[in-house]
């Protein structure tokens, strides 16, 4: 039979056992979500930080006269190099670099609206979707317009998750294969759009 000292001695030593295991139980609990959709997270504010710097590549003509417009190619040429900064990415062929937290190049749409054609293109497309890319002018003009964003097109409308542009902009999405932490295998989608903001 134990004494009542040896018994404090046993319970002292199995909370000591014990404390670290449910301690490092918590952590994981906590931490799980962030650890498993860190990278995804990393892709949107991507997302977002690349339209962002798209938008902002507006022709000088048209600044200088009071309609600012965006270069379409200046504009999507930001786009992949913000992304891939951002991203980890090869500037020139959007592969992941070493310690990228993506699995492989990712898929976009960026569209560059700028609602006319008076100084520059109305409404340009440019996608690369499972290696594939291409561009296209679209015959869209007139403000306000709604676009529909889907995981592999930027279509005119409301259907689905929509965006409106009242002055020229652009929109964007990425879908990409992110790599975990932890365990398992993510392709999460995001999308962003940004404007024109005009006094």
């Amino acid at each position: 039979m134990l004494s009542h000292d040896e018994r404090g001695a046993v319970v002292t030593v199995i909370l000591l056992i014990l404390a670290p295991l449910l301690l490092a139980g918590i952590l994981l609990v906590s931490e799980h979500p962030r650890l498993v959709h860190g990278s995804d997270v990393d892709l949107g504010q991507a997302v977002a930080e690349a339209v962002r710097a798209a938008a902002m590549c507006v022709d000088d003509a048209s600044q200088a006269s009071g309609q600012p417009r965006i270069e379409p190619d200046r504009a999507h040429l930001t786009f992949r190099r913000i992304l891939a900064r951002n991203l980890g990415l090869s500037e020139a062929t959007l592969e992941p670099l070493p310690g990228s937290g993506m699995k492989s190049a990712p898929s976009y749409v960026l569209l560059i609206y700028n609602g006319d054609d008076t100084y520059m293109p109305a409404a340009r497309e440019y996608s690369l979707l499972n290696g594939s890319y291409s561009q296209a002018d679209l015959l869209l003009t007139g403000f306000p317009q709604d676009f529909a964003v889907n995981n592999d097109s930027i279509t005119p409308g409301t259907e689905g998750i929509t965006t409106t542009l009242s002055t020229p902009g652009c929109v964007a999405v990425v879908r990409g294969k992110t790599t975990p932490i932890l365990s398992g295998d993510a392709e999460p989608v995001r999308w962003a759009a940004a404007r024109i903001v005009t006094k």
